[in-house]
């Protein structure tokens, strides 16, 4: 391991540290987690206590919310949970996301699906998935993270 190597890890605990510290994420499933908390910020998502609550992560309005996040390059198709267990659904897919469709940039796409449209859309023989063909047809949301980062300076 090179001095780099050892300062860019650093920088990520670092930096996980300090968004646990200002309620960001709840644990080490950092992408989940901020998914989340942009969902809270934005769209006044309130979150269930446990962050293992199953089904769902939280509510608007009385509507049980599933939030996904995917920002692999690598990865394929994203499990979207059972929608028996939710009314509502929110993807997220990130700068370096494999799934995403359009521009790339600094921003999170943000797809909206009610549990109908899931079901509709989503069903494979193994569960529901989420690819990139799907995402293609639908509208999606921009929410930009395009400032400087500070963690990995």
């Amino acid at each position: 391991m090179n001095d780099e190597q050892k300062s860019l890890i650093q920088q990520y605990f670092a930096c996980t540290a300090r968004l646990l510290d200002m309620e960001m994420i709840r644990s080490d499933k950092v992408l989940g987690d901020l998914a989340e908390w942009i969902c809270v910020q934005s769209y006044g998502l309130e979150l269930e206590a446990s962050g293992r609550h199953p089904g769902y992560d939280g509510v608007i309005d009385n509507r049980k919310v599933q939030v996904k996040a995917h920002n692999s390059p690598k990865g394929t198709n994203l499990s979207v949970g059972n929608p028996e267990q939710y009314d509502e659904l929110f993807v997220l897919i990130g700068p370096r996301s494999r799934l995403r469709v359009g521009p790339a940039g600094q921003s999170f796409h943000v797809y909206r699906f009610t549990s109908d449209q899931v079901d509709l859309r989503f069903r494979r023989a193994s569960g529901y998935y989420c690819a990139k063909k799907t995402l293609a047809k639908e509208p999606y949301e921009v929410i930009s993270i395009d400032q400087e980062p500070v963690c990995c300076q």
